[in-house]
């Protein structure tokens, strides 16, 4: 049996596109495999920054060539079922619904898979409205965090699960050395006010002996922010064998992100699995991740409460009890062997509706 992932593949990596390569490269039980229509961004377009914005004429050329896409995938017979990826934006589920009806007209089930936190994009009478019919349209509904399960279950009778994102057992550390003195934080993704970069700079002038580091491309108003901050450094996007060595050369991860398409950080997970301590903000899966066990979680745009937060994180004895959680947890919720096998179990519940 096939799965066809609708969903983007990089460039630019991270995100959506990121999960889509796991996908991609991951075996699946009971004979699964994963087919992809590529969502990939219009040409010149990035997830961040001055070029995200979007070109209407890209757009509709982005969107027939996706459902033409669709149509040839769905000539194989062995495909059953079309698992959409995307955020709950207006103009994406309006997209995501012509491929339901699409994947419908063939008979085929069609699982929604939204890569956010639903209530937070999801507002106006029009956008609600897109959403309750995408919802009714589809046979199952993937959600990352319990704040987007909550909110869809009221517009929705479509089946609902809470599935995480996740990552390869290889890349899971079997162990962190804690250091006795924190000096190096890091933060991983897109360098930019929303994802809390302005608020992690204010941070790091509080502790002028820890060396914060940015990993990612840096917004011109991040760069402004963080000139003449002797303990800040940007340094750019890297390749992820540096990322990791990064990851795990630093004390703590600090993710006070308020971006409003954030539905669980990759970026998170991935410093869980290395075994580091976190300093989140109450945001979308963070806290369901963390859980006030793996590090700290505080309000967003709260630098007061991040300040004190990191300060409880000095001692040695707390940050190795937070990255042993964070380690254990990574293993048992977040691998790639947890996950995968959820994700097949759901497909096969969906095509065949009576087992449950």
């Amino acid at each position: 049996m096939k799965v066809i992932l609708l969903a983007p593949t990089p460039p630019p990596a991270g995100g959506i596109a990121g999960w889509t390569v796991r996908m991609m490269n991951s075996a699946l039980k009971n004979g699964w495999s994963v087919e992809v229509v590529d969502e990939k961004l219009g040409e010149g377009r990035e997830l961040f920054g001055s070029k995200k914005k979007k070109s209407f004429f890209a757009e509709v050329k982005r969107c027939f060539r996706i459902w033409n896409d669709l149509k040839k995938k769905l000539n194989d017979d062995e495909a059953a079922v079309v698992h959409s990826c995307i955020p709950s934006y207006t103009l994406s589920m309006i997209r995501e619904y012509v491929c339901a009806c699409i994947t419908k007209r063939r008979k085929r089930k069609f699982i929604l898979h939204f890569r956010c936190t639903v209530p937070n994009s999801v507002k106006g009478r029009v956008s609600r409205f897109v959403f309750k019919r995408i919802c009714n349209k589809s046979d199952r509904i993937f959600l990352l965090n319990q704040q987007s399960v909550d909110f869809t279950k009221k517009l929705t009778n479509t089946p609902i699960e809470l599935i995480p994102n996740f990552v390869d057992s290889s890349e899971i550390a079997e162990s962190k050395e804690i250091k006795e003195k924190l000096t190096k934080a890091v933060y991983v993704g897109g360098v930019i006010e929303t994802k809390g970069c302005a608020n992690v700079i204010e941070l790091a002038k509080a502790y002028p002996d820890i060396k914060f580091t940015f990993v990612g491309s840096p917004s011109a108003s991040i760069k402004a922010l963080a000139e003449g901050v002797d303990n800040v450094e940007l340094v750019g996007p890297k390749e992820k064998s540096e990322v990791k060595a990064i990851l795990a050369d630093s004390d703590v991860f600090v993710f006070l992100s308020y971006f409003l398409g954030e539905g669980f950080s990759n970026a998170l997970a991935e410093a869980m699995a290395m075994g580091l301590p976190c300093l989140v903000t109450d945001w979308a899966a963070n806290a369901d991740m963390i859980e006030n066990k793996g590090g700290f979680v505080v309000p967003i745009k709260d630098t007061s409460a991040a300040i004190e937060a990191l300060k409880k994180m000095l001692p040695h004895e707390v940050r190795a009890s937070q990255s042993a959680f964070n380690l254990e947890k990574t293993v048992r919720v977040y691998s790639d062997k947890a996950v995968l096998s959820q994700y097949v179990d759901a497909y096969e519940r969906t095509i065949n509706v009576n087992i449950g």
